[in-house]
């Protein structure tokens, strides 16, 4: 992520990640997921996690799901390997939307991290 000196970071931060979301939304599931909130949250022993309807109106009945990344497991790793965890989280947010729902697990890759 580049930003210039006069831009301030949580602007910056979000934003490229924003972008990603909606590229990948876009290319890879066809502009089919529903908005998120991105967020960073330090998560002990996970690299990201989708937590479906984790934010809800506080005037109306909506929610938004969260896709929330680890910002202390992108120290040694490169824009392509985070991008890449952004994408399998996406690829939850999809079953959740399209596919299975968490509830009923179908495990990929998603087992204890060493």
């Amino acid at each position: 992520m580049k930003r210039t000196t006069d831009e301030a970071i949580t602007p910056a931060a979000y934003r490229a990640f924003q972008e990603a979301y909606d590229f990948f939304n876009a290319e890879l599931f066809g502009g089919s997921l529903p908005h998120v909130l991105v967020t960073l949250q330090r998560h002990a022993k996970a690299r990201a996690y989708f937590s479906p309807e984790r934010f809800t109106g506080r005037t109306d009945d909506a929610a938004a799901h969260e896709l929330a990344m680890n910002p202390d497991s992108f120290n040694g790793r490169s824009d392509e390997l985070i991008l890449s965890t952004l994408a399998h989280e996406m690829a939850h947010v999809w079953q959740q939307s399209h596919g299975t729902p968490r509830g009923v697990r179908i495990m990929i890759g998603n087992g204890p991290r060493r």
